[in-house]
């Protein structure tokens, strides 16, 4: 049976652990009702703020509309992971041939080296600090040799944890018309991903060794404040879904979560309007 009561532990930059308020997992589906809308305008389309303290939505718009998740995908290709493996230390490679095919795609990279086995738990460090395809697709390889499909389980966990908008085509979140998700449904799945231990430990690291010495970095680390500490999380971009941005983070020692999506602007253009936009949210409501 799922735990109700849980605790989420965030990691400080200063490699202190404070320990998070428990909360009561059943409430996310009405939690909804509680929030308002910003009181300014902000580039995203839609946008989430979540008291992770009280657990309290505290401001929305468009959560609950289907939008085009990218790279924040790969918080539920982890999630999907630690939900049906235990041993992280057990490992899985990528194929030079799929690098290659994914480098054709344009997909975002985390350059581990190839066919090269790492244990799973580098892998999810690849996947989601520099947002990995790479890591990604050796995650799927993994799966394959215990007769698994990760996509098929990764859309088998999103309606297990009542995401009611969600539809997966890949772990990568390259687009596809029919891959698509709902902030609300992104809620859900970082809520689960943060009750597990390695889950906590990925979604609030800013920088990770490899074992093999390759240096992971997270780009959430643009978003910076002097009064806001930002813990980590997770960008996304593609032309179609606009950029991105999940980042968990303590102002005046309580934590928080935002999840806002489809602000224009590119990395082509040099363009970063959900940074913009998380440290307008930082700057404004405090």
């Amino acid at each position: 049976m799922k735990r109700i009561y849980i605790f989420i532990l965030l990691i400080l930059l200063c490699s202190c652990q404070r320990e998070l308020r428990t909360y009561d997992s059943s409430r996310i589906n009405v939690l909804e009702d509680k929030s308002e809308r910003l009181p300014f305008d902000i580039h995203s389309y839609g946008y989430l703020l979540v008291d992770l303290a009280d657990f309290d939505i505290l401001y929305s718009e468009h959560s609950d509309e289907k939008i085009y998740p990218a790279s924040l995908t790969k918080v539920l290709t982890m999630d999907t992971v630690l939900h049906l493996f235990e041993d992280l230390d057990d490992s899985s490679f990528v194929t030079n041939a799929q690098v290659e095919a994914m480098i054709r795609e344009d997909a975002s990279l985390a350059y581990i080296q190839r066919d090269y086995v790492y244990s799973l738990r580098d892998l999810l460090y690849a996947l989601v600090l520099p947002s990995g395809a790479d890591a990604a697709v050796a995650l799927e390889n993994y799966f394959k040799m215990h007769g698994l499909d990760l996509v098929e389980e990764m859309n088998r966990r999103a309606e297990e944890l009542g995401c009611t908008s969600s539809h997966f085509m890949n772990t990568t979140g390259l687009h596809d018309d029919n891959h698509y998700s709902s902030l609300d449904d992104l809620y859900r799945i970082v809520m689960d991903t943060l009750e597990h231990e390695e889950g906590r430990k990925v979604l609030t690291s800013l920088q990770h060794e490899m074992e093999d010495g390759l240096v992971m970095h997270s780009s959430v680390g643009n978003v910076l404040n002097h009064d806001t500490q930002v813990l980590g999380g997770k960008t996304g971009y593609t032309p179609e879904a606009g950029q991105n941005i999940l980042v968990l983070y303590r102002y005046h020692d309580k934590p928080y979560l935002l999840l806002t999506c489809g602000a224009p602007g590119s990395l082509a253009e040099r363009k970063f309007y959900h940074y913009e936009d998380a440290l307008e949210i930082f700057g404004k409501l405090y």
